[in-house]
């Protein structure tokens, strides 16, 4: 089939150069790409577009207009602290409840249904390895200005319509118990691990049947039908807000901390980070430095000492490390950090951070101890082989992780939190045909500014803590760069232009940390820079053997294809920037 594939796409391009008027590579210009190549690929991408755009016009659709949206004001959207503060409040403490939930199926555990895992279309599981959930945070400063929620849950993305779900049954049991809430944030976010339950609604057979509902529910008898499993949807809505629920009303005063682990992004190779110690991470569509390269934790400490700190962990790394053909549902490195944390006695939440094209390295532990630790489970069960690398990586994360906990200094008790709607322009393609089909949970809506006249609303956020810490909410996979600097530039980039908006970091103090929370509040797909925007099929047409003769070194652009258009990169950025200049 892959070979199939590859000839079809070879003749592609050989037709493609009778269009341009010539048999051999274009010059480059000065640019990352060649006119050849652009052209080649754009000429393909709009016979897709039309596709795209036909298959689209046959669901019925009656989204509001992005006027009428914010008119008529947002439900369960919460904006944050109704001021900020530039020093603690007098009188003020950290107060800190955690909260846990699972939401794995009965008929998964028993084996009598198979679950899509997410982002693989087609890989499925028929049993239980270890565990799907949601962890939650809930914080305040007592300054009066209210309870900041943070989640994390278990799953490759969750949509903002299910985030504001959540939100809104968090807060009816909250109502149900007699609990004034006096929540002002709710920031619900994936650690993107695949080889759980499918929390969006790829897989493949359940999305060929509700393509074909949501074709016919103009009909007054057919409701829309969302993609995500049927049996699944509650669960992750009931798990996720009990999670949240429990962190809100378990809240007990104590001491914050924040601290670093050594840096895991060595690279002799990609000449990245070469004073950092470890070689765990690695950003494979750039070959420079531009990522968080250590994993950045906060740690809470009751007063009771009879209650267990809660430490949470932020890392941009995906979580990829389990054969996607295995049976069995499995969190991934994720989740045998938290066993290792809570072994020592603490909770535990893993925030992901800005991974987009940032990978673990699978083979790179040497710690000896960690290594011999999961060699013996598999001795005495030859089933953990499949799960090597999660736990290898896992444990020696929570190693690190533990280890560095002597590094931490406190966090003055502060926390200031503003949060933006952002109306992201579509463009046809994957994302704009799950959007406008009411398959995804995407928040869609009619804009005729738009290129394929439909836009999303989505969500990006500033959270500081103490003084000095920030975190950034960004609703996808974030190329990370666009935070920490370093964009790819003319000379490297697809268009040839270069990045024209500031990175984040440069618009802060250089004592100030900035972190990222990513597939927060929403999952929009890749958040690539404008400038290196390539339609998917670029990818294709580069990775063959006639490709790499005509056009030279292949360039990967394969995230494209699971993104909202080439305006997310500015239209994200520019929201969160305008953020970022306000506090600061």
């Amino acid at each position: 089939m892959k070979k199939t594939v590859k000839k079809l796409i070879s003749v592609l391009l050989v037709i493609s150069l009778l269009f341009t008027g010539s048999t051999v590579a274009f010059a480059a210009d000065g640019t990352g790409s060649n006119r050849g190549i652009i052209f080649t690929s754009n000429l393909i991408n709009g016979v897709l577009n039309a596709v795209f755009m036909g298959f689209g016009a046959l669901f019925p659709k009656d989204f509001r207009t992005v006027e009428e949206y914010y008119e008529n004001g947002s439900e369960n959207f919460y904006a944050g602290t109704s001021t900020f503060l530039d020093a603690p409040a007098k009188g003020a403490k950290w107060e800190l409840g955690f909260g846990k939930a699972s939401m794995v199926p009965e008929s998964l555990r028993d084996g009598s249904k198979e679950y899509y895992t997410g982002g693989y279309f087609t890989q499925k599981i028929n049993g239980v390895y270890d565990d799907q959930g949601a962890n939650a945070v809930a914080l305040s400063d007592n300054s009066g200005r209210g309870t900041v929620v943070m989640v994390t849950v278990d799953g490759v993305g969750i949509c903002n319509e299910d985030v504001r779900t959540i939100r809104a049954e968090a807060e009816r049991k909250l109502a149900e118990m007699g609990v004034d809430s006096d929540i002002v944030a709710i920031n619900i976010s994936a650690t993107h691990c695949h080889t759980v339950i499918d929390t969006q609604g790829f897989g493949l057979g359940t999305l060929l049947l509700k393509i074909f509902n949501n074709l016919f529910s103009f009909l007054p008898f057919i409701e829309k039908a969302r993609s995500i499993d049927d049996d699944f949807y509650p669960l992750m809505i009931d798990g996720t807000s009990d999670a949240i629920v429990e962190a809100y009303t378990n809240m007990e005063k104590g001491e914050l901390y924040y601290f670093e682990t050594p840096g895991i992004g060595y690279s002799e190779r990609n000449q990245n980070y070469l004073d950092d110690e470890y070689g765990y991470i690695f950003n494979k569509r750039y070959d420079k430095e531009g990522y968080q390269h250590v994993i950045a934790c906060f740690k809470f400490v009751p007063d009771n000492k009879a209650s267990a700190p809660t430490v949470l962990a932020n890392l941009g790394g995906h979580p990829t490390t389990i054969n996607r053909a295995t049976k069995l549902l499995s969190a991934d490195y994720p989740h045998y950090i938290e066993e290792k944390v809570n072994a020592a006695g603490m909770n535990f939440a893993f925030i992901q951070g800005a991974q987009s094209p940032i990978s673990v390295n699978k083979g790179g532990v040497t710690t000896q101890e960690v290594i011999d630790e999961v060699n013996a489970q598999i001795a005495a069960d030859p089933r953990v082989a499949d799960y090597e690398s999660a736990k290898t990586l896992g444990y020696e994360f929570a190693r690190l992780i533990l280890d560095s906990q002597k590094n931490a200094t406190r966090v003055a008790p502060m926390i200031n939190v503003k949060m933006a709607e952002v109306t992201v322009p579509m463009e046809y393609g994957l994302m704009e045909l799950g959007a406008i089909s009411s398959l995804l949970g995407l928040t869609t809506v009619k804009d005729k500014s738009a290129p394929c006249g439909y836009s999303i609303i989505t969500e990006v956020g500033y959270l500081e803590f103490g003084t000095d810490l920030i975190m950034l909410t960004v609703p996808g996979e974030l190329i990370p760069q666009l935070v920490y600097g370093n964009v790819v530039d003319a000379s490297e980039s697809y268009l040839g232009t270069d990045w024209e908006l500031d990175c984040t970091t440069d618009l802060v103090d250089d004592d100030k940390t900035v972190l990222v929370m990513g597939l927060c509040n929403d999952a929009i797909g890749y958040i690539i820079p404008d400038n290196d925007f390539a339609p998917f099929i670029a990818d294709s047409l580069w990775n063959t053997e006639l490709g790499e003769k005509l056009f030279g070194k292949p360039q990967h652009h394969y995230e494209e294809m699971l993104s909202i258009g080439s305006l997310t990169g500015s239209t994200i950025m520019g929201a969160i920037n305008a953020l970022v200049e306000e506090a600061n």
